[in-house]
């Protein structure tokens, strides 16, 4: 593992303040619960009843069964590569994060009203999307569990993965914006935290084994950058495409602020927790 618990702490820490700033900002501040409505409005108008159903589907990938396959999935990766802790670990992170997302909204519950085609929705305990949680808890351990070689691309994959969970949640009106984001962010604080945990119990490597990271310390950043530009490309052709079969959709979306911010947001987000990882474990075996 990296030699480095403390950044990985100092990156759990960002993470948590940037959760409590996304829940104040969604809760506490007017100008910010508008544009969490405004967005959900606007991305509502792309879920059209003849796309309904796949985007049900994407929503549908971080439901129990996929959590419990890709989990399983994940800890037998570990145990083939013959980390002993990680293999523990992962499903410790997944049970933190997610059972934490789940006590939580009913503690932060607050009535939020939000009018939709002329009709109020009220989101009382949504903070923090649950199924955002699973999705970046996922995407984040997979980073974790895989090689240094494949660790980039696996980072794309799993950005891909829960930007796509978290832009479903939102145009079927189940999440506002602002719980994808918090989801996300729980995800991470939580991976980072056992992540450290695992930086910290693992055995380090030795002699050649230690100075092979730091040969690679330079590749990793520069591997992530194209695969990045594919993820972000593959993700804004996908909405091209779902706009492009309902013209008044684009139209609407298009001239929506708050939408495009929040769009932006979450996928920008999502890239940059996977990234942020993938870096972090850069000298990671």
């Amino acid at each position: 593992m990296t030699r480095r618990p403390l950044t990985l702490l100092i990156l759990a820490l960002a993470c948590a303040l940037g959760a409590l700033a996304v829940w104040l900002a969604a809760f506490a501040i007017p100008a910010g619960q508008r544009l969490d409505g405004s967005a959900l409005a606007a991305f509502g108008v792309v879920a059209q009843p003849r796309l309904e159903p796949s985007i049900q589907g994407l929503a549908g990938l971080a439901n129990m069964l996929p959590l419990t396959i890709i989990a399983a999935t994940l800890v037998g990766v570990a145990l083939l590569r013959r980390r002993w802790l990680m293999a523990a670990l992962v499903p410790l992170i997944l049970l933190a994060a997610n059972v934490f997302t789940q006590l939580v909204k009913p503690g932060l519950a607050h009535p939020r009203i939000v009018e939709l085609s002329g009709i109020e929705g009220t989101y009382p305990a949504s903070w923090p999307s649950g199924h955002s949680t699973v999705a970046m808890s996922l995407a984040l351990c997979a980073v974790l569990v895989a090689g240094p070689r494949l660790r980039p691309f696996v980072a794309v994959l799993g950005a891909g993965y829960a930007i796509a969970v978290g832009y479903s949640l939102v145009a079927l009106g189940w999440h506002l914006p602002s719980d994808v984001l918090g989801g996300f962010l729980v995800a991470a604080t939580f991976t980072l935290l056992g992540t450290a945990a695992l930086a910290r119990l693992e055995p380090q490597p030795q002699g050649a084994a230690a100075a092979a990271p730091r040969r690679r310390r330079t590749g990793v950043p520069s591997a992530l950058v194209m695969p990045a530009v594919v993820a972000v490309t593959a993700v804004v052709l996908g909405a091209l495409a779902l706009l492009a079969h309902n013209p008044s959709a684009a139209n609407y979306v298009s001239g929506s602020f708050a939408a495009v911010l929040a769009a932006i947001s979450i996928a920008a987000l999502g890239v940059a927790l996977t990234a942020s990882l993938t870096l972090a474990l850069r000298s990671a075996r």
